[in-house]
């Protein structure tokens, strides 16, 4: 027989849910709701799945190109037209004023602890939106792929509804570069807002992969975040990846 998942309105636990693997980095608990049964569609396993990997490449070639032409075109351009909005540190590296080597290294300094800041922010983020669906008493965990060079948030066990998991995947490309821009401009460092921003979304890629599976099939109506990826699920009877298991083991 297919597996039953048992969903809650707006989100569910899954009755064989495993136990989070040792791993996991720590673990947050959370509130609950009521169930309606569900059939698994597919899986995607981010770490292993190529065709998801090569996306994110070149999806993360594409915003990085795109941050760097408008980051030196708006740089170029305040420098013309605004140069009093200009980042100061960078009025130097157009002959506006004099170069300030201290003053340059320190801009750079920014720009990369607020890099490698916002992976942590990004996955708290995640991890705000897993708690605000979830229930009671389930937990949202962190952790890490060394391997592959990823972080994540899951809340291991929870399904949650199509329009719900868009926006825990959206979350921080939106929250996150908004939050980074409106500070960086307002220090006065629009240049700078821009790379921030654009490197940020280039590590959103994974985001923005799920959800383009989920739009892209009208069948997925719920999803559980996983510590490999993600499960999409159906409401009610029909054919799907449970199906396509219990042939395969039949064969």
């Amino acid at each position: 027989m297919p597996r039953a998942v048992r969903a809650c309105a707006p989100c569910a636990t899954l009755t064989d849910a495993e136990v989070p693997p040792p791993h996991i980095i720590a673990q947050v608990p959370v509130r609950a709701g009521t169930l309606v049964d569900m059939r698994r569609i597919g899986d995607i396993h981010t770490f292993e799945d190529r065709t998801l990997q090569r996306w994110m490449t070149h999806a993360s070639s594409a915003v990085l190109g795109a941050t760097a032409a408008l980051a030196v075109g708006l740089m170029v351009a305040l420098g013309a037209c605004a140069p009093g909005a200009l980042d100061r540190p960078l009025a130097g590296v157009l002959g506006i004023a004099p170069l300030a080597w201290f003053a340059l290294c320190g801009w750079f300094a920014a720009f990369a602890v607020a890099t490698f800041a916002l992976l942590a922010v990004h996955e708290l983020v995640h991890a705000a939106l897993f708690k605000l669906f979830a229930p009671r008493g389930v937990r949202i965990t962190f952790g890490a792929n060394w391997k592959v060079g990823m972080l994540y948030a899951c809340a291991e066990g929870i399904v949650y509804t199509r329009r719900q998991y868009l926006v825990i995947a959206l979350g921080p490309s939106v929250a996150v570069t908004a939050a980074v821009l409106a500070c960086a401009i307002a220090a006065g460092c629009p240049v700078l807002a821009v790379g921030i921003a654009g490197v940020h979304l280039c590590g959103c890629t994974g985001d923005w992969y799920y959800v383009r599976t989920i739009l892209r099939n009208p069948a997925v109506t719920h999803c559980e975040d996983t510590t490999w990826g993600m499960r999409l699920f159906g409401a009610g009877e029909g054919t799907g990846a449970d199906a396509a298991d219990e042939k395969g083991a039949a064969a």
